[in-house]
């Protein structure tokens, strides 16, 4: 009782905050400033009749859209690319593993802002977003349970915020920091007061009854906010310069200077179409995440547009049935050698504009695709990965042994019966184009093949329910930009990130499915093993692998991805788990790999220049592609509301004849002797004198080169520690020669330990956390109106 009630009071002491008045002037600028229109193909939402609840996180008529125009921050950036982060709302955390904790200390003097007036940012707006997503929505269960909602989720001080999960995950609490909280505390104070006095039953019914039909006031947390709202667009303007100064500090190579108005388009109802139409009409537009046949791109391009694509490694490809004779492993591995990829993905058009063949059957980033990411795999997995070539004579024999036969152009079953394949498709131009070149090729072979479109509704529903015996769709997708020791592994080699893998794992009865390791020599599989593998994990059933002999076993997806989910990223028991999986695709192939398409962004460079990170950190270059998917893809970053991250906040796009923050400080090496951190987070952790040159010359200014000494020492804290400690050298050199990239560059890593797992400190007993006094700042506001000078 005495906890409620100090509680209670500490609530209305924070709910009484005064909302303060801002003025916002014109700004005079030494450089050039752009109103930029932007979109995406997918950019289509109706707007409902205001009042209705635009502002609202939880309701499903919520302009989420608003997400896109870079106005709501998260906790932190997470980049699965390098599996770095970049503290945002918060400065720093720590994690307890041994005690399930998970404490957030907020940076100070950040606001809400509604285009007039300010609300400062607090613990209280953090803990309101997640309490009424625990208690209401039952969001993070079973690591946050409904009912456990009130002693799980504690607010220490006013900038300190700390999580206690009743069941641990290794990565649930990246989850939390990549979370967007838009829940200012003055507004959803009550709701949170209310669910107080219910019981786990009484919040969900209120949450779905009350809470999604809330009409609350709009209130931004980033720098933007959005100032106009139409069924067409939504537009966005930088906050006040008084606000703006600390989200600088935030993201210190923005770019947001040179464009302080957005507007983005939401009523793409005809995607590619109306797209080409807002290129034309506006010069000064920018288009993100397109798709688009390689013929469309010329129309842009005629208009001054240069795009940069790139292979967006989620690839797509088609099942094979589980039913006879389909489920004899040698019929199903035949398939990988009868497909020419590359014939395949060209019947849509070539690379860069369209699709990248993809050679591999392993969900994983294609070597001749993306060769950074790809080696990021740890060799004794790459190993045994195959890049296949069309072979028709070893796929007759793998038929053959299999009891096929072949006359007169045609395959037959032992039977008499011609074996025959129809594929279903969803109605994908691009996909329904490859899928025929598919059919075209096994009818060669003598796999007679018909490709049937479903509409795209009535195909997700019988996907999805193991109504399809095969299908036509993605293998993997989702959050798939990072290298192996990121848990992206397991979100996109689960179930729901490659419905290709429906019909011959999910929806195969206890989705258990024979299984081997491959024996691999020079690129040719020359035999078949296996070995047991079980986990000590807390989930339901360890056991993954077991064998029925020294060949072959079986094994479990249901617990192998259960395992997954649970496991620690980068440990043995993951090495092992992705390992499995990997040659789970060689031996039961539940689906071909074809090919992964381009995605492009674009613009005409007078407004937004791509042309020195495409020069200089190409995305096919091995070292520059955790920074390639870093500053020049759209969608490689999790936490980013907005999908304007790479545009604005990390430094690498500006108007032309304008030298970008990021590509001054790789001139002047800065980037590595002042901010590591944020270097390591963009996948340049290392001091690069290749790439300085190159930005040097790409500019025609003086660079200079930065060089690394490194030692190593022996540190003894709670368990004994290698590290290494690196200085950093730098010289100035006046260049503006194009210098060839030939030169060996000493490679170091460094180790920034202000936003990263913290689990050699003393542990903190969460009962002792909990009893801690919690201190009220009682906050007050000084009236006093600044006027803006831009």
């Amino acid at each position: 009782m005495g906890k409620l009630s100090i509680s209670r009071h500490i609530w209305l002491i924070l709910g009484a905050i005064v909302v303060m008045s801002i003025s916002i002037a014109s700004a005079q600028s030494s450089y050039p400033t752009y109103t930029l229109y932007y979109a995406a193909p997918w950019y289509y939402v109706v707007v409902p009749p205001w009042p209705a609840p635009w502002y609202n996180p939880f309701s499903s008529l919520s302009l989420w859209p608003i997400w896109w125009a870079s106005d709501y921050a998260p906790l932190a950036l997470w980049n699965p690319t390098t599996n770095e982060f970049w503290p945002v709302l918060a400065s720093n955390w720590t994690v307890f593993p041994q005690n399930k904790t998970l404490i957030i200390y907020l940076r100070h003097n950040l606001y809400w802002f509604n285009g007039s007036a300010t609300i400062p940012f607090t613990a209280w707006d953090v803990y309101a977003y997640f309490y009424i997503e625990a208690k209401a929505f039952n969001a993070y269960s079973p690591w946050i349970s409904p009912q456990n909602a009130d002693k799980d989720i504690i607010v220490l001080n006013n900038y300190t915020i700390e999580f206690h999960f009743d069941v641990w995950s290794p990565t649930e609490w990246i989850f939390i920091l990549i979370t967007r909280p838009e829940t200012p505390w003055p507004v959803w104070e009550n709701v949170v007061n209310e669910l107080k006095t219910m019981n786990a039953s009484e919040a969900y019914t209120f949450g779905q009854k009350n809470i999604t039909e809330m009409v609350v006031p709009y209130w931004s947390l980033g720098p933007y906010y959005a100032s106009h709202v139409s069924p067409q667009t939504i537009t966005v303007q930088l906050v006040p310069q008084q606000l703006l100064t600390e989200w600088g500090s935030v993201f210190p190579f923005h770019t947001w200077q040179y464009y302080p108005e957005l507007n983005a388009y939401i009523s793409l109802s005809s995607g590619t179409t109306q797209l080409l139409e807002l290129m034309a009409t506006h010069s000064n537009f920018f288009v993100l995440g397109w798709t688009a046949p390689p013929s469309t791109y010329q129309v842009a391009i005629k208009d001054g547009y240069v795009f940069n694509p790139m292979p967006d490694i989620s690839t797509m490809g088609f099942s094979i049935p589980a039913y006879y004779p389909f489920n004899i492993p040698a019929v199903r591995q035949a398939f990988a050698y009868i497909i020419n990829r590359t014939e395949a993905t060209l019947a849509w058009g070539p690379p860069p504009y369209a699709y990248y063949p993809v050679w591999i059957l392993a969900p994983a980033p294609a070597p001749n695709v993306v060769p950074g990411l790809w080696s990021t795999i740890p060799e004794g997995i790459r190993s045994m990965v195959i890049n296949y070539t069309v072979n028709w004579s070893y796929a007759s024999q793998l038929l053959e042994s299999a009891g096929l036969t072949y006359k007169s152009g045609q395959w037959y079953l032992p039977n008499g019966t011609p074996l025959t394949l129809t594929l279903y498709t969803d109605g994908r131009t691009d996909w329904l184009t490859i899928s025929s070149e598919i059919a075209a090729q096994l009818g060669k072979f003598g796999i007679p093949t018909k490709v049937i479109s479903v509409e795209a509704a009535t195909y997700s529903t019988e996907e999805t329910t193991c109504k399809l015996p095969d299908n036509v769709d993605f293998i993997y997708a989702g959050l798939n930009k990072g290298g192996y020791d990121t848990f992206w592994v397991s979100l996109t080699s689960a179930q729901w990130n490659g419905p290709a893998l429906f019909p011959a794992a999910w929806c195969i009865n206890g989705t258990t499915t024979p299984f081997a390791y491959p024996i691999v020599q020079s690129n040719q599989i020359t035999g078949w093993y296996c070995k047991p593998l079980t986990t000590n994990l807390p989930i339901p059933n360890n056991t993954i692998i077991w064998c029925i002999n020294s060949t072959y076993g079986l094994i479990n997806l249901t617990n192998w991805e259960d395992a997954i989910t649970a496991a620690e990223p980068g440990s043995s028991t993951y090495y092992e788990l992705i390992k499995a999986f990997y040659a789970w695709s060689e031996y039961w192939v539940p689906a071909i790999q074809i090919g992964t398409e381009a995605i492009a962004q674009g613009a005409v460079p007078k407004y937004v220049n791509m042309g020195w990170l495409m020069k200089c950190i190409p995305f096919n270059a091995s070292k520059y592609s955790e920074a390639a998917y870093t500053l020049e893809y759209p969608h490689g970053m999790s936490g980013a509301s907005f999908d304007t991250i790479d545009l604005v906040f990390l430094g690498g796009f500006a108007p032309q004849g304008v030298m970008p923050p990021l590509a001054q400080a790789i001139v002047n090496g800065s980037l590595w002797t002042k901010y590591p951190q944020y270097a390591a987070f963009i996948g340049l952790p290392n001091p690069d004198p290749q790439l300085q040159a190159c930005v040097a010359s790409y500019f025609h200014v003086p660079y200079t080169p930065v060089t690394s000494t490194t030692t190593t020492s022996t540190t003894t804290a709670t368990t004994t520690s290698t590290t290494t400690v690196t200085s950093t050298a730098v010289a100035t050199v006046t260049s503006t020669a194009t210098v060839t990239s030939t030169s060996t560059v000493v490679s170091t890593t460094t180790t920034t330990a202000v936003s990263t797992v913290t689990v050699t400190k003393p542990v903190i007993s969460t009962t002792l956390v909990i009893g801690i006094v919690i201190i009220v700042i009682v906050i007050a506001i000084v009236a006093a109106v600044l006027a803006l000078r831009r």
